[in-house]
This record gives C-alpha cells, structure tokens and sequence, in this order.
C-alpha cells in the first residue's frame, strides 16, 4: 500500500490519496484519538470490500487486535478473522478458545480497594493476589498483553491447562517461546474477584530470570497483564509504596491521550511540540526509544553502550545505542526529563512503530494513573 512506511510512523498527512486509503486513514487517526468504536465500523468495511491485499491485510491485523482486547469473540468469528492466515496463528486459537469458555466477569464489593505494593528487582510493581483460594504474588505488567503464570502455579493451583495445539509467544526481544492456554477459575484483589480469566502458561525456567553480572534469580510465578488492567482504574503510587484499583467510572469526554493498538499507546509531545506516540510497560523499568523518534526530533545525542536488557527468558548484556537527554512533553503542564534511554529492541504495537515505551521511571518519585475506560494516562507528582 502506498505511503504505508509513513502511516506507520503516525504521518497521517498524505498528499495523494484514493478513497480506500482516505478511509483507512480516517480510521488510523480516530484510533489515535481513541475513539476505536469509530474506526472499527470504516476498517470492517474496508476489510470486506476492498481488493487490496495489503490494505485488507493491515485491517484484519488491526480489527483481530481491537476486538481480541475487548474479549469480543463473537465479532471476530463473524468477520472471519478466527481462520485469516493475516493474523497470528497463536492468537487466533486463544480467541477460539476463550469463545467456547465462559465469559470473564469482574465484581467489586467495594468501588476502590488499595493494596499494599512491592517492587521487584527489576522496578514492576508486585502484589499478593488469591488465585483459585493461593495467596500468590503477581507483577502488574501493561507491557503483557494477557496474565501470565507459571507451570509450576498452574499445578499448585490445580489451573486446568487446555492441550489442543502448540502455542507460541514472542518477548520484548524478539524471541518466541512455546505456551500454553489455560483458565484460571478466580482472581481475587481484596474485594475485586475477576472469574475465568484466559492465562498464558509458560515454562518455568522462562519465568526465572537471571542478571548475567550479579548472577542474582528472580522468579516471577505470574503477570497480570493489560487484559486485566484495562477493565479497572488503576493508580501506581511509587512514593507511598501501594496501589489503588477502582471501579472504572465512564465519564464526560475530555481529551484523550491514551489508546491501544496491539500494546496501550500514549500521545505525547517532543521538541517543537512534534506529536510523538509512545507505548506504556510497567514491567520495564526504564524508558526505550524506537527509530521512528530519531527522524521527528532534530539533534539527539547517542553513543553505544553495553547494557543489560531483554525480557522473560532473555536477559543479557548487548551493545545498544541510547540517546543521552531526552525531554517528553506529557501535556502543556508537564515534562517528563530522561537520561540515557536505551533503544527498543523489537516492534511491539500492532501496525504501528513506536516511538518509544515508557517504563516505572518516568514515575519513580510519584506515581501513574492508567484509566483505559476513559482513556487517560496521568503522571502524578511525588
């Protein structure tokens, strides 16, 4: 499709233009705008009618992500996108799955529970959770797509695992690791109980991550994923040590700022105002950039360093390049000032390249709110 290596970037600005690509447009930027309600309707009709592969190829990519967030099965089963070799293949048997399990449900006896928060050595925020009546203790992670736990959870929780097909999953480096699906009965945060949540089931060793210098092991026995985190408000509070989830409450429209597409999106502000587009991962505990950023903001310092990086079942030292000072604009109000930031070492939203992703630093002395049903990211000072 032409122009695609600039839609990709979020350049919505095309000089020459036939209909179908002024539709696809019009729905890239009210996804940006995170109205995706809006867009779906213009990319379901272009997935039907249009003859363009490419075009109908980057719409299945898109739609299969929008309702797969939303647990929305039976859409994805009317529109074909349950058997569409453009989508991937693991996805879509964790879509057909969950279509024949009951519903996810989530119930609040009370409207905000706060609860107390650890971070792990590595800056996610952690907290004790009951699964299936074992108290156990899950990162809160906005980079991972769906919950995650271990083997060796799935037994001592006696989780069922679903064994019909072979499953892989990527990580932030790029590298793909066999899974399984399975369905966790409950999930109860204090007075939050979430029941028949979908959960990936990794191998135990990915889950034990090792520092290649100090040799130090950290295990994590399960992820709660933006899957979870997208149906709560939620509020990270560094400073106080805790954590506040609330019952998400919809309210007037304001300007939006956050969206998803693949992986949770913020928009954001460079040097000169430039409109920048930058992922969200609370499992990470520094800020990446992407490539994209280095063509929109002039004059960036860079040097390589050797530096620790990687994910769940990858972590070692690489010779990276980072950009010396970085400053982001959140809103008019607020600027968010970074050092070293290393490069991003894959692609992680759907469609889109990003410009970059947040880690827990931007919050380090204070605090985040993440608020998807209203669409609103807010860094709360110390």
């Amino acid at each position: 499709m032409k122009g695609i290596e600039q839609l990709v970037k979020f350049n919505f600005s095309l000089l020459e233009m036939k209909e179908e690509q002024k539709a696809f447009v019009s729905a890239l930027k009210l996804i940006t705008e995170g109205k995706e309600y809006l867009a779906i309707e213009g990319l379901k009709n272009l997935y039907g009618e249009s003859h363009n592969l490419s075009l109908q190829s980057s719409c299945a990519k898109i739609l299969f992500e929008l309702y797969f967030t939303k647990s929305d099965w039976k859409q994805l089963e009317a529109l074909g996108l349950l058997d569409d070799p453009n989508v991937d293949q693991t996805n879509r048997f964790i879509a057909k799955a969950c279509s024949q399990s009951e519903q996810t449900t989530f119930s609040f006896l009370n409207d905000s529970v706060c609860i107390p928060m650890k971070l792990s050595s590595s800056g996610s925020p952690t907290i004790d959770v009951m699964i299936n009546g074992n108290k156990i203790c899950f990162w809160l992670d906005t980079g991972a797509g769906m919950t995650v736990i271990s083997n060796a959870l799935a037994k001592e929780c006696d989780i069922t695992i679903l064994k019909d097909e072979v499953l892989e999953v990527g990580n932030s480096s790029n590298q793909h690791f066999s899974t399984d699906l399975a369905i966790i009965n409950s999930i109860v945060i204090q007075d939050l109980t979430i029941l028949n949540q979908p959960t990936l089931v990794l191998a135990d060793d990915l889950l034990m991550i090792q520092n290649p210098k100090t040799e130090e092991i950290m295990k994590i026995d399960g992820i709660i994923g933006w899957d979870i985190i997208q149906h709560v408000f939620l509020e990270i509070d560094y400073g106080r040590k805790h954590i506040v989830i609330q019952k998400p409450k919809r309210k007037e429209e304001g300007q939006n700022n956050l969206f998803f597409c693949g992986y949770p999106i913020i928009s954001v502000k460079g040097k000169n105002q430039v409109p920048l587009y930058f992922g969200l991962d609370t499992g990470a505990n520094k800020t990446h950039y992407g490539q994209p950023l280095l063509s929109k903001i002039e004059n960036l310092k860079q040097e390589k360093s050797m530096i620790l990086s990687g994910g769940i079942g990858d972590v070692n030292e690489r010779e990276l390049d980072r950009i010396e000072s970085l400053v982001i604009y959140l809103n008019e109000n607020q600027s968010i000032h970074l050092l070293k930031v290393r490069e991003m070492l894959t692609d992680l939203a759907a469609f889109f390249k990003l410009d970059g992703v947040f880690g827990s630093d931007i919050a380090k002395d204070g605090g985040m709110v993440i608020d998807y049903t209203n669409k609103k990211f807010e860094l709360v000072l110390g």
